[in-house]
């Protein structure tokens, strides 16, 4: 029976079996803390015999692969103590960039793949505090290439977990066809961390209960496996 981590670990390199599921490296290296990626990359090497790094890498090119490596391979600070007025240069360098629609500017990868959560945290509020706007709403406006959309998932993954998580869920049960893979690759990563939190805010924004709508858009075995997970 694989641990926790291991699981993390076979999440990720399931992302890249036929194509990449930038959701689920984003969810990687941006919602587990410093420590926990780390302990995700090393089972990841035992399990694989090969670092998360070199087959993200492998899956990718160009500016995209600066960006996900780098988030993979970041060693971010995973204290509080943010500076005001990087904040603020930062959010100035962003907006800068975003109107330009240069999205992929190497300032926009340094960035989001060196700075700590609370920095960025700090530097997206900041960028609504003097422009008016959210980063996310500048960035949709912008464009629709792949580029720009992995930013936002990297953004909502920083800013609020929960939430981005909960959203996910309704999408992968409130459709015709429920998305399995979305909702195994959420439950099982989570289950031993915040999970509750999840649950708790799915139930708040909708009219029924986690568990209630897994019953209801889900059968047999994997039904069984995931309620398992849950703990139900």
């Amino acid at each position: 029976m694989f641990n926790h981590v291991q699981r993390g670990a076979i999440i990720a390199n399931m992302a890249m079996w036929k194509w990449l599921d930038y959701r689920a490296i984003v969810e990687t290296a941006c919602i587990n803390s410093t420590k926990e990626l780390l302990e995700v990359k090393q089972a990841y090497h035992d399990l694989f015999k090969r670092s998360l790094e070199e087959d993200v890498a492998k899956m990718t090119n160009g500016d995209l692969r600066k960006l996900l490596v780098g988030l993979v391979s970041t060693y971010r600070y995973d204290g509080k103590e943010i500076v005001k007025s990087l904040a603020l240069y930062e959010a100035n360098i962003l907006h800068d960039v975003i109107r330009k629609k240069l999205f992929n500017h190497d300032e926009v990868i340094r960035i989001f793949t060196t700075r700590s959560k609370a920095q960025l945290i700090a530097t997206f509020n900041k960028y609504k505090d003097e422009f008016g706007i959210s980063i996310l709403k500048d960035l949709s406006s912008g464009s629709p290439d792949l580029f720009p959309s992995v930013l936002k998932i990297i953004i909502r993954s920083i800013i609020s977990p929960h939430k981005y998580f909960q959203k996910l869920l309704r999408l992968a049960l409130n459709g015709e066809v429920t998305d399995e893979n979305v909702l195994a690759r959420i439950i099982v990563t989570r289950a031993e961390k915040d999970l509750q939190e999840i649950k708790d805010m799915y139930e708040e924004r909708g009219k029924m209960s986690l568990i209630a709508a897994i019953n209801n858009k889900t059968s047999g075995h994997f039904k069984n496996f995931i309620l398992e997970l849950i703990g139900n």
